[in-house]
């Protein structure tokens, strides 16, 4: 369809069109840009780009937080044809000179303050970008975040292939470039629904559907006075799609936030006057827990959403109560996605349903398939499976890996395999159980970890927790980590009395041979329980430091 049939920027110029030049696309920390303005200031970044030889195919590395510098360079890597490579900002070396070696790409667009890591690229003959948030910071703050960064960026040696973003606008003529919706917009790193590291090929036209997906669901465009609190970042599926092109497209507000912080996030919130909301459970927790999450500014918030992972039963009616209470009965909605789909289902106002991932959202169809790819009954547990308009277009250099995902039903439709055990319900709804790789077999009984731990977080006194499996003399056994909250004195009695809760609820299956008490659990970069983590360390048969109580 010619609407889609487009590049991502020229998805957001041409359904802006409707706007005022003045609408406002950000919001960062007061300052603002217009849509005119920043149309222009694209355009003029990707004629710098094309300067430096970049072109249609090319892959450019951007490797930034929620900072006006990323929207800019995406949108312009996008203009000129080029795939943005978007990469954590927070990666160590190594990790980026592998990306390096293994994808070439044409240039790096890096955050200033961490350059200084990046020993071998100061050798390399590839142009450098480095951006600073005071690039667009108010003048208020723009002097003292300039002194406060002086000593991580004063060695940095500016000059031909390493430049100042600032010092690249306002200078170039962007050249028309003819861009398919098909094109490959963006490479997203992704652990993947096979559960091993890939790079996940993402097209123009998915993520135009997905903001025409998701645009419909709030029943139509808005214009800047609507605005969507953007923590979640750019290398996140939810981030970008969502909270970055969706809103932008839409005509709202993208209020930034690089890095979270709950009493922040909340003052934000209040002042940048934000109408939704999007993130993962543990940012709602946080928010809700922190003391400021109060107050007549909450009655302007319309929808919240989470997704990233299962949204607990306690943290959804603490969010939903303190919303009530500010004059603003509400609803967390749950939602689900995946980097090789988009945003896919998702609960809204008026189509909810408890413990449900919601109905699948315009121009998705979900099933549930067996092993060998045989839709299931209502109710019946498999592989969460879906065709949509937002689908990946592959894994990069991966063609065995594209085996594994995709197949084709009865009537040539082509569907992902999500790696998601799940059921969808008589009406529709989707229920998320566990990951495909996490599900443990236990005396030849499939066991969800996911389960076990939404069984443990309803005991008194849990604030976290994570099953991971282990083997000692050719039989697997479970083992439970638990981080117990504040005041709670996790003696045997307890553990023992935990372990009695889980065998009341659950089948003896999923009753863990060894509890640990820990002080903290690792967590991925948005916040979730990082059980790899967890499982490697128990593979390796190293030892986590706690207080453990084992069932002999």
């Amino acid at each position: 369809m010619a609407k889609f049939d487009k590049s991502m920027f020229e998805y957001v110029v041409d359904e802006t069109q409707r706007l005022q030049r003045k609408n406002r696309v950000w919001d960062f920390y007061g300052a603002s840009i217009g849509i005119g303005e920043f149309i222009d200031t694209v355009k003029s970044f990707g004629g710098y780009l094309q300067s430096l030889g970049i072109g249609k195919g090319d892959n450019v590395v951007l490797c930034l937080g929620n900072i006006p510098d990323a929207i800019v360079a995406f949108y312009a890597i996008n203009n000129i044809g080029a795939v943005a490579n978007l990469v954590h900002p927070l990666i160590p070396a190594e990790g980026l000179k592998k990306i390096s070696d293994e994808m070439n790409p044409k240039a790096f667009v890096l955050f200033d303050e961490f350059y200084s890591k990046y020993d071998w690229l100061e050798k390399s003959d590839k142009p450098v970008i480095l951006c600073s948030a005071s690039d667009f910071l108010p003048r208020l703050f723009k002097l003292p975040y300039n002194l406060f960064i002086r000593s991580k960026v004063k060695n940095i040696n500016y000059g031909e292939r390493v430049i100042k973003f600032k010092d690249t606008l306002n200078k170039f003529t962007c050249k028309n470039i003819e861009i398919k919706g098909d094109d490959i917009a963006v490479y997203m790193h992704s652990g993947g629904t096979t559960g091993t590291p890939k790079t996940v090929m993402l097209s123009n036209d998915a993520f135009n559907h997905l903001a025409d997906n998701i645009i419909d669901l709030i029943g139509g465009g808005v214009d800047d006075s609507e605005s969507m609190l953007m923590v979640l970042p750019l290398f996140h599926t939810f981030g970008l799609g969502i909270c970055m092109h969706t809103v932008i497209s839409a005509g709202g507000r993208a209020t930034l936030m690089p890095k979270f912080r709950p009493k922040a996030a909340c003052r934000l919130v209040k002042r940048a006057k934000v109408t939704y909301m999007a993130g993962v459970p543990n940012m709602y927790a946080k928010m809700v827990s922190c003391g400021k999450f109060k107050g007549k500014y909450l009655r302007r918030i319309k929808n919240c959403y989470c997704g990233g992972e299962k949204l607990s039963d306690d943290i959804k009616k603490a969010f939903e109560n303190a919303m009530a209470k500010s004059g603003n009965p509400i609803k967390l909605c749950a939602g689900y996605g995946l980097t090789e789909g988009g945003i896919c289902c998702v609960n809204t106002m008026d189509i909810h349903r408890e413990g449900s991932m919601g109905k699948p959202v315009k121009n998705n169809k979900f099933g549930i398939v067996d092993d060998e790819n045989r839709f299931l009954n209502p109710n019946d547990k498999g592989v969460i499976a879906l065709t949509c308009n937002s689908m990946m277009s592959g894994y990069y250099n991966s063609p065995e890996l594209d085996k594994e995902v995709f197949f084709y039903d009865g009537l040539g439709q082509k569907w992902i395999k999500t790696g998601d055990i799940g059921y969808m319900d008589e009406d529709g709804y989707v229920y998320f159980v566990d990951r495909l790789k996490r599900m443990v077999k236990i005396s030849g009984v499939n066991v969800f970890p996911q389960e076990i731990e939404d069984c443990v977080n309803k005991f008194g006194g849990i604030a976290k927790s994570c099953i991971v499996s282990y083997v000692d003399n050719g039989k697997t056994f479970l083992k439970l980590y638990i981080v117990v909250e504040n005041g709670v004195v996790g003696s045997d009695e307890y553990v023992e009395s935990l372990r009695a809760y889980i065998s009341e609820n659950l089948l003896k299956y999923n009753i863990p041979k060894i509890i640990e008490i820990v002080e903290s659990l690792p967590l991925t970069q948005i916040g979730k329980v990082d059980f790899k983590i967890l499982q490697d360390r128990e593979n390796e048969k190293s030892v986590f430091c706690s207080k453990s109580l084992s069932n002999e």
